[in-house]
């Protein structure tokens, strides 16, 4: 069979769009990752639950509605159901944990740490720790890793600031009690070292399923965001090829009580399985990312 180059053009473009990986042309990038990996994978989850609403407002413990969606996450069971497909993955992830929740889930951050991921610390009761003063933000941080060590026996080294800003004192407490790792801010698509000695992981909003499908708050009054998955397909996997190609680091920033939807849960199962196919990818924790980079700055 003679093609035109019409054609051969079209057949080629069907094909590179079966087969994207093997069309790339890939940049040249000088691998900074272990085994010569061309990116990592960084999956973290927020375990707020209804942290994320009553933090800042403790009057939703009285709207059932709005108590209910961060509920959502012991009565249906959605951290055994991410550990079980994390699990089938073969990867680990890093759960930034609310205090509060280590205090009256213990069972379930127990469990995360049995099974081999790395737990941080995500604020006491994800409250907002602007104008609190170094020493309440310092004993709030403490309590907050004792919380998650006496629930699990795991000593958590990284932090992720929930419920607002950082306050000027909040990576000197950090460095000053021991902690190596911090994932709140966004300055780079790599990890990099603060002045004070203080990794950062960096997290991304694209990548934040709160953006995406969380009907609350909503982005403004009487406008809730409430996307298909398809979009964070498109937002996520394009993420990834970008990440990939410059050979940086992808980091999720994902909340079990959206994520974890059945839907959403084959969303991330879909997600994992693309990077999948992508030969060079190192899948790491915040903490093994972090103790890497101290192995090369």
């Amino acid at each position: 069979m003679c093609l035109n180059q019409d054609e051969r053009k079209t057949l080629v473009i069907s094909v590179r769009d079966l087969f994207p990986i093997f069309f790339e042309v890939q940049m040249m990038v000088e691998s900074v990752w272990p085994g010569g990996a061309r990116c990592s994978v960084c999956l973290t989850f927020d375990l707020d639950a209804e942290w994320v609403f009553m933090g800042n407002d403790p009057g939703v413990a009285e709207m059932p509605r709005k108590f209910s969606q961060g509920e959502y996450v012991w009565r249906a069971n959605l951290i055994p159901r991410i550990l079980d497909l994390l699990d089938a993955h073969g990867v680990k992830a890093t759960f930034f944990v609310v205090g509060m929740n280590a205090v009256n889930h213990p069972d379930v951050i127990q469990e995360i740490a049995s099974r081999g991921h790395d737990l941080a610390t995500h604020g006491w009761k994800h409250e907002n720790i602007e104008g609190v003063g170094k020493d309440e933000e310092t004993y709030r941080l403490l309590q907050s890793r004792d919380a998650i060590s006496d629930a699990s026996g795991y000593h958590p080294v990284g932090n992720r600031t929930a419920g607002g800003e950082l306050s000027p004192y909040t990576h000197a407490i950090l460095v000053d009690n021991g902690w190596i790792y911090d994932s709140s801010l966004r300055g780079s698509d790599m990890p990099y070292r603060l002045d004070n000695g203080l990794v950062i992981v960096p997290s991304y909003y694209e990548m934040d399923d709160f953006h995406l499908f969380a009907d609350y708050p909503g982005v403004a009054p009487y406008h809730a965001r409430m996307l298909s998955p398809e979009v964070g397909w498109e937002i996520w996997s394009n993420a990834f090829d970008g990440y990939y190609r410059y050979g940086l680091c992808y980091t999720t920033m994902f909340h079990p009580q959206i994520i974890g939807k059945p839907g959403n849960m084959m969303l991330l199962d879909r997600l994992l399985n693309y990077i999948e196919k992508y030969p060079d990818v190192w899948f790491a924790t915040a903490k093994e990312i972090a103790n890497h980079w101290n192995t090369l700055t």
